[in-house]
């Protein structure tokens, strides 16, 4: 690309941010560019994050975001990194996307850094964030320790929703494979077991699918121009949400088709479960092969799992 068309571009992109500026208030539309004093400018990357997709988020879904990158294929060889959350029918919820240079620690913290100033949480406090580090470890493990039975073993540990269960699948992992034990006991299980997540977001989520599914949305995007890109998310996002909305209109009662599947299957896992009292508020709880011991306040009504 010669000088002239490096120069037009920049100013495109410039006119572009400032049409959503002045189209979209309350919106956050940020492009940087090299070379500012010392012409021609180049560009160096873009961020979008619109005031509906904001408050959207912020009003109905979990803390909970998926962060994830893909090349584009076009003139301009950069990467398009996004931000997607979970909508109150577990469904993907895009909120923030950028065009950057090249993905590598600078660029993913100015993202989010952006990100978090607009989700109004400082230093991303009460937020969740999910990266691609999942796949380097399970990459990692299987490259290492092949063979079905490392995988299933590996998921287990990874699924459990107690400590003590955990530690047995651990224990398990052990006797399969000491180096596999000390390869996954040196990664703190706050990064890959379900039982060690923080509460705070509130989900049961493993694998980051939110922005693999987005990303592969985008392939009809990624070969095309840099503004071309931007406005092809837009106008999809845009579609997306007017569907979900007329959707809605026809939709009755007071849960989502997915919650209300999830609480179906929960009842019916329950009823599978045997009660034995202990003494006072304590009980065991046999569920299929596992035993757990429940203890509840005696302020709470006791029911009858099965009743």
């Amino acid at each position: 690309m010669n000088l002239r068309h490096t120069c037009e571009f920049t100013g495109y992109t410039s006119k572009y941010v400032a049409a959503i500026r002045q189209y979209n208030h309350g919106s956050t539309a940020i492009v940087l560019v090299d070379n500012i004093e010392r012409p021609p400018p180049i560009f160096q990357r873009m961020y979008l994050c619109f005031k509906a997709l904001k408050d959207g988020f912020l009003a109905g879904c979990r803390p909970l975001v998926g962060v994830d990158g893909c090349h584009l294929k076009g003139a301009y060889l950069c990467m398009c990194l996004v931000a997607v959350g979970k909508d109150g029918n577990n469904n993907i919820y895009p909120i923030a996307w950028a065009v950057v240079e090249v993905e590598n620690g600078e660029t993913r913290s100015w993202f989010l850094k952006l990100l978090v100033e607009d989700l109004e949480k400082e230093d991303g406090d009460g937020l969740t964030f999910m990266s691609d580090r999942q796949k380097g470890l399970l990459d990692a493990f299987k490259l290492q320790f092949t063979g079905q039975v490392y995988k299933d073993a590996f998921w287990s540990a990874a699924r459990c929703t107690t400590k003590a269960q955990f530690k047995r699948n651990m224990e398990g992992m052990k006797f399969l494979s000491q180096a596999a034990y000390d390869y996954l006991t040196a990664i703190p299980p706050q990064h890959w077991s379900r039982h060690a997540f923080s509460p705070n977001c509130k989900s049961n989520m493993l694998l980051k699918n939110m922005c693999e599914s987005f990303n592969a949305t985008l392939k009809d995007a990624r070969d095309k121009p840099i503004l071309t890109h931007m406005e092809w998310i837009r106008r999809y996002v845009m579609k997306r949400h007017y569907q979900k909305r007329e959707g809605l209109k026809t939709w009755e009662g007071t849960q989502m088709p997915y919650v209300k599947k999830y609480l179906e299957w929960f009842v019916a896992e329950a009823r599978l479960g045997t009660v034995f009292e202990s003494q006072a508020d304590e009980y065991e709880v046999e569920h299929r092969s596992d035993q757990h011991e429940a203890i509840l306040r005696k302020e709470l009504a006791v029911a009858t799992i099965g009743s």
